[in-house]
């Protein structure tokens, strides 16, 4: 499990990049810099939204589960909500992990190497 802290820090600094570079008062060097982390965030932000709501959504699929006056239909229709559910869940913290990862810094230097 990822610490909320954690997905909420990536969160919060997606939004604060994207009002930075809307806000047009973003220098042209860190410009580019702020616009390449935006770009890598927007990749994963949605995931890291659907992970921290994920809690939320179980426990109200629960509730329809353990009530005793929902119909069978409501029921069949949270279990495959809840079994969806937990396999979006998963994929979204192996992303996210993966995401977390420390980036090489050689990754972020030119591939073409000039032969002189």
């Amino acid at each position: 499990m990822i610490p909320n802290k954690t997905i909420e820090e990536l969160i919060n600094k997606h939004s604060m990049l994207e009002k930075d570079l809307a806000s047009g008062t973003v220098d042209k060097k860190i410009f580019a810099e702020k616009s390449k982390e935006y770009s890598d965030l927007n990749e994963i932000v949605e995931n890291a939204k659907k992970y921290m709501n994920f809690e939320k959504e179980k426990k109200e699929l629960e509730k329809i589960l353990n009530d005793q006056n929902s119909d069978q239909e409501l029921i069949k229709m949270a279990e495959n909500e809840l079994s969806e559910l937990m396999l979006q869940y998963e994929s979204n913290e192996k992303k996210l992990k993966f995401f977390l990862l420390p980036k090489d810094e050689a990754d972020k230097k030119n591939a073409i190497i000039e032969i002189r």
